[in-house]
């Protein structure tokens, strides 16, 4: 029969290890609050919240989409420095192999190549090259709320793209 020392430090151990597994949000409701620090423009956050989801669960094609999405922190592509169109452009290439069939993200993904690359004529650039996103988003079925709300979010009435799919949802 275990003393009642024994006793005691068996369940001082449980309670130890009990303790050091670390809680674990739920990525759904991450993904969630990152989108509503999202929309109150509080992008650091919001970023924040979408790497915690893609740590938790890489799986979760969203993140990539909306943390693409936070770290334009409303700015217009082409003003950004090209690493950042990269990691966006990264981050989108993601959420498509990820499992993400709405055509909204390679708009997205056209949307951000045309503005940076071809709006600061920057001609050697790496493939896909818009064009050819564009193909293949046209071939995809596209979410036509959440393209309106990307394009309603990226505001680039002079990109000759843009132009063409708000006229489209109109």
């Amino acid at each position: 029969m275990a003393s009642y020392d024994q006793r005691e430090q068996s369940v001082e151990t449980q309670v130890n290890l009990n303790f050091q597994i670390p809680y674990k949000q739920d990525t759904t409701v991450l993904l969630n609050q990152g989108i509503k620090l999202l929309e109150a423009k509080s992008y650091q956050q919001a970023i924040d919240k979408f790497k915690a989801v893609i740590e938790a669960d890489c799986s979760m094609s969203n993140a990539y989409y909306y943390l693409a999405l936070a770290l334009l922190k409303g700015r217009r592509p082409k003003v950004l420095i090209r690493r950042e169109v990269e990691e966006i452009d990264q981050l989108l290439n993601a959420a498509t192999t990820m499992g993400d069939s709405d055509g909204t993200v390679l708009w997205f993904r056209a949307l951000i190549r045309d503005d940076y690359y071809n709006s600061n004529a920057i001609t050697n650039y790496p493939p896909p090259f818009v064009m050819d996103i564009v193909t293949t988003a046209l071939s995809c079925n596209t979410n036509i709320d959440r393209l309106r709300a990307l394009l309603a979010r990226l505001q680039m009435p002079d990109s000759q793209l843009y132009a063409v799919l708000v006229n489209q949802l109109v």
